[in-house]
Formats: C-alpha cells, structure tokens, sequence
C-alpha cells in the first residue's frame, strides 16, 4: 500500500484540457505523447503516483509548453499498466487524495511540481451516514426516472466521499463545474451540492415525463 500524503513533496502533474479526478474513484488513461510515456515509465520505477490536474482556459496556446492549470488537482495511483508495443500505456487509475499545487520545479521531459496534501474536513459519522442516504436516495430516483438510465455502480455499499465524487464524474459534462465541485474543502458541503443538482435534475425529468410519448395514442 502506498505511503499516506503528508507535508510537501514533489510530483509529476498530467494535465489535461476537459477532465477533472476526483479521490475514491477510478479512470481509465490512454497515454501517447512521449514525455507522458517517460513520465509513466518513471513512475512506475518509484510509487507509481502522479497529479491528473485541469488545464485552465486558453491552455491551446501553449499546450506542448506548460499552459497554467488549476491549483487543486488529485493525486492518482497506477493500479494496471498495459505497455503497447508503440511504447503507448493503456492505464487504470486510482484517484487517492487531493492535493494543492505550490509552484512547478521542472517541465523537462514532463512537468513536475512541488505539491501539499489538501485533505477535507471530516464529517461525524453520524452526519457522513445521513448525508449519505439522503444522497443515495436521490441518486436511485434519477437513474430510474431517466429514459436512458446511467450507471453508478455500488450505489448501497459506496462511502459517502465515493458516491459523492462517482455522481459528479458521471453527471456533470462542463470540467470547470466539476473542478469548483473537487476545490469544495468540506465533503459534506461537496455532497449538498450534488445532492441539491439531482433534486433540479429530477423535477426537470419529471416535468418532462408529463409529454413524453406514450404507447396510449390518447397521452400523444
């Protein structure tokens, strides 16, 4: 198991235009450009972390330098690694915690910088198992209202902070909405939130229930 994320330590960053990672969850990587492939390569050879942060807007610009990127980013751990023969990696990540970006100290062969952990605050567990049914509940109602029903898996064993952050990757298509989501300090106020989008969410998929086409030429 790797080591806990403590004080200031340096990282390689991934960054990239219309993704944001979040902690407790889990993402496949595709990885192509030659310095990432190194970066991968290196990584691999030590604890097998690196920081997936968001590029900021206007990063097309300067996208093979170093285009400025979000503050608060997640620090993954390479849990499969499949080399192809091209020296491509296909990659499953683990999203761990999350952690602020200090300033960068290298960008030669791929950008690296000095980080600190940026942990949230707790919850009780009485106030982590409330705001976690409520959430669940809400999640059940959308999925089922849906025509097209999405997939969140474990919905009734995953801990609020997974749920919380499964929702959000799943939802939420705009990188800048999920990135104010993953800067949000406070799990709880992060879990209102998405909580207070599904309840939107839902009225809208319930208003437009009203009109949906029907087998019964009478409801057309």
């Amino acid at each position: 198991m790797a080591a806990p994320l403590e004080g200031e330590f340096q990282l390689p960053i991934f960054p990239l235009p219309n993704l944001v990672f979040f902690p407790s969850t889990r993402l496949p990587l595709h990885i192509f450009e030659p310095r990432y492939r190194q970066m991968v390569t290196d990584v691999l050879e030590s604890d097998s972390r690196f920081a997936i942060v968001l590029l900021k807007p206007g990063w097309e610009a300067d996208y093979f330098g170093a285009p400025p990127v979000y503050p608060i980013a997640t620090v993954g751990t390479i849990e499969q690694s499949v080399p192809l023969e091209d020296g491509r990696f296909n990659l499953l990540v683990r999203g761990d915690a999350r952690i602020r970006i200090v300033d960068e100290v290298s960008r030669v062969p791929y950008r690296t910088a000095r980080v600190v952990a940026a942990p949230e605050r707790v919850a009780s567990a009485e106030q982590a198992w409330a705001e976690r049914e409520w959430l669940a509940d809400l999640a059940r109602q959308y999925i089922h209202a849906l025509p097209e029903q999405l997939t969140v898996p474990e919905i009734d064993s995953a801990s609020l902070e997974s749920l919380t952050n499964a929702l959000i990757m799943t939802m939420y298509g705009d990188a800048e909405d999920k990135q104010r989501l993953l800067e949000v300090d406070d799990l709880i106020g992060r879990a209102q939130k998405v909580g207070e989008e599904l309840v939107r969410r839902l009225d809208g998929v319930r208003f437009l229930s009203k009109y949906r086409r029907t087998p019964d030429p009478s409801r057309n």
